[in-house]
């Protein structure tokens, strides 16, 4: 496990080198400028934009024949699988801390004029990037190994629209059956506690599906 763990590690290396430059240079324009609109796009594109690297790295594995050469080693195809979710997992994270980091301090050199409820927007701004990468995640690779490599353009464009889709979808369950009018802090937590347990659970689903499309599948 650890063995392909650091294999996803270094296929990535390279592209999250410029990602990572990328965002920086967003993120120091953000705290110089402490414009609203574009707190708003880093803290919903960055992890994201992170977590997407782990998809792009299986194309590279298939070009290099490293996808064929796995499964000649002593390892279960479930843990091959495992490495890749745990893998976007790390990522999906690793753009959650980045986005808090900014996000803080870019508040402390301007002051809270961001966010009208406070900490709780905040903390929805984090958290819809992280699920929306997560979710980038469970959609994309059970499709990679159902349509394979040479489609991987096709599936990062499907799985981008339905996860925001997704997200749309919970937001407006959510408004529903809390109610009009403001929203208690409680009901709002527990609004978000939900969106992340349904969240978690499409992750885990999307585990257990694309181990089994794996396992069937002919190479």
């Amino acid at each position: 496990m650890r063995g392909l763990l650091r294999n996803n590690l270094y296929g990535v290396i390279e592209n999250i080198k410029i990602v990572f430059a990328f965002i920086t240079v967003m993120g120091i324009v953000l705290l110089f400028s402490g414009e609203t609109t574009l707190l708003n796009i880093f803290s919903l594109l960055t992890a994201p934009m992170v977590a997407v690297l782990t998809i792009s790295c299986l194309r590279k594995e298939s070009a290099s024949k490293w996808s064929k050469y796995k499964l000649t080693l002593p390892i279960k195809k479930t843990e091959i699988i495992k490495s890749q979710y745990f893998s976007h997992l790390f990522w999906s994270l690793i753009g959650i801390v980045i986005v808090s980091v900014f996000m803080s301090i870019t508040v402390l050199i301007h002051g809270n004029q961001y966010f009208y409820y406070g900490f709780r927007d905040a903390v929805t701004l984090v958290l819809g990037g992280g699920v929306l990468a997560i979710l980038i995640g469970a959609v994309s690779f059970p499709l990679y190994y159902l349509w394979g490599a040479e489609r991987t353009e096709v599936i990062l464009v499907l799985s981008v629209f339905s996860s925001v889709g997704s997200i749309m979808g919970l937001s407006i369950l959510v408004n529903i059956l809390s109610g009009s009018g403001n929203v208690s802090n409680t009901v709002y937590y527990i609004s978000l506690v939900v969106i992340s347990a349904i969240t978690a659970i499409i992750f885990l689903l999307s585990y257990f599906l694309t181990c089994h499309i794996f396992k069937r599948k002919e190479y």
